[in-house]
């Protein structure tokens, strides 16, 4: 198998010839949609040089786009080697064409798929509904971008509350909000809605913060850029059926300091809005911020 572009796997990662399968066994990968990768495998179906293609795993969720798409990278990055891969305008969403646009330099992208390659996507990953099984994930993509954040530093009394507000999709909101804020802000915390920050600002927002503090939402992945020991308070109440422990995950695989506050109420509205607790929600952060000063 001639590799071309293509010149790194690696160790871990293993090929698979399509080609070796009966009959049945084609038509039941097919059917499970996964004819472009699987789990640890390189799967190709020709003896055409290969390029890299990754594909759309709702490029608008940062989660999804750390995680399930951008982490993949790892199978073929020897850490200075080029990485050339295709990947047409999808969604064209801000956050995901300034992520990619962010990336180092050895990393290029191509709109249009040339001729007489075989395209293939990187192998797939271990994981699960709210955590990953791969033990080098979230610091790979960490590192991805370490030349935004390498000098950027935690900042001794910096508190940080992410409002959901400006989201486009107006769901999973703090109808409250205004009601908090005052408060917030009288124990030192400033208000930052992402959506106002540009990419490499978001990654310093979450890299100088000193404690944290948002409803359950995909903005959090960025906690994969904070420093060991930020302060970490989720507002989530999802019950046990729901899981929804992405954040937990990250921040004890990142030694982050995870607290998860249930001071909330659910909005019977069908957008899976909250009403935050003021008196509960305000006693927990002063005590946070009393283990920081």
């Amino acid at each position: 198998m001639e590799y071309s572009v293509v010149n790194y796997l690696r160790p871990g990662a293993k090929l698979f010839d399509l080609r070796k399968m009966n009959e049945v066994q084609k038509k039941l990968y097919e059917s499970a949609h996964l004819k472009n990768s699987f789990l640890h495998e390189l799967v190709f179906w020709t003896d055409q040089p290969k390029l890299m293609e990754i594909g759309d795993a709702i490029e608008h969720n940062p989660y999804h786009f750390f995680f399930y798409m951008l982490a993949r990278f790892y199978w073929f990055d020897a850490g200075d080697n080029e990485i050339i891969y295709y990947y047409p305008n999808k969604q064209n969403t801000y956050f995901s064409e300034t992520a990619l646009n962010s990336l180092p330099p050895r990393f290029r992208r191509e709109y249009v798929k040339r001729e007489g390659y075989e395209y293939v996507e990187s192998p797939g990953c271990l994981v699960y509904k709210d955590s990953t099984g791969e033990p080098w994930m979230y610091a790979y993509v960490r590192d991805l971008y370490k030349h935004i954040w390498a000098d950027t530093k935690k900042e001794k009394g910096k508190f940080t509350y992410l409002s959901r507000n400006k989201v486009n999709r107006k769901m999973r909101m703090i109808t409250n909000e205004e009601e908090v804020l005052p408060h917030l802000k009288t124990i030192g915390f400033s208000v930052y809605s992402l959506e106002d920050l540009t990419f490499d600002q978001q990654i310093k927002l979450f890299r100088s913060s000193q404690i944290i503090t948002g409803l359950h939402g995909a903005g959090l992945s960025h906690l994969v850029f904070c420093e060991p020991g930020t302060v970490v308070l989720e507002l989530n109440n999802y019950g046990r059926e729901d899981i929804k422990n992405h954040y937990m995950d990250i921040s004890v695989k990142c030694g982050l300091r995870y607290y998860r506050s249930t001071a909330l109420e659910n909005v019977d509205d069908g957008l899976d809005n909250k009403r935050i607790q003021t008196e509960v929600y305000l006693a927990q952060l002063k005590e946070l911020v009393s283990t920081v000063r």
